[in-house]
């Protein structure tokens, strides 16, 4: 009986350090949100206060191809955008509660006060916003239907 217990202990010690050791690497890695467009996925942060929304991408000197950002809003509204204090040209594309594609502009960094406004055509309920060069890159168009994964 006691050489069962002195057996048990030290495997039940390893069994908690092995279980905590991935949930802390887990932690250490959570998985990265990311949006697809016609099979090709972007990593992106996720804008959903106020707060996030309004630093949106400022003062960013370079965002990788593959990255982006998502403004969530908690509704459809007409969203429109600015560049202020925006680094670098930007493809702002609005998506609809239905996931599709339904406004796309090429942004550039403002360099007059006041700066000029980007309005979409329709609502939406988000706006990703990538390098200004992916859309056309890519072929991402109007139409287009995005898949979330957050």
């Amino acid at each position: 009986m006691k050489t069962i217990k002195k057996l048990i202990i030290p495997f039940l010690l390893l069994a908690i350090l092995i279980t905590g050791l991935i949930i802390y690497t887990k932690n250490l890695n959570p998985k990265q949100p990311e949006i697809c467009i016609n099979n090709l996925c972007f990593s992106i942060e996720i804008a959903d206060t106020p707060e996030e929304r309004q630093l949106g991408l400022m003062y960013r000197k370079q965002l990788p191809e593959l990255a982006g950002m998502l403004f969530v809003f908690q509704q459809s509204g007409q969203y429109n955008f600015w560049m202020k204090n925006t680094l670098i040209p930007l493809d702002m594309i609005w998506i609809n509660q239905d996931q599709k594609i339904i406004d796309i502009q090429q942004a550039t960094p403002c360099t007059a006060d006041p700066c000029p406004t980007y309005n979409p055509q329709w609502t939406s309920s988000y706006v990703l916003e990538l390098n200004s060069w992916i859309s056309e890159k890519y072929g991402i168009k109007i139409g287009d239907i995005v898949e979330i994964n957050q």
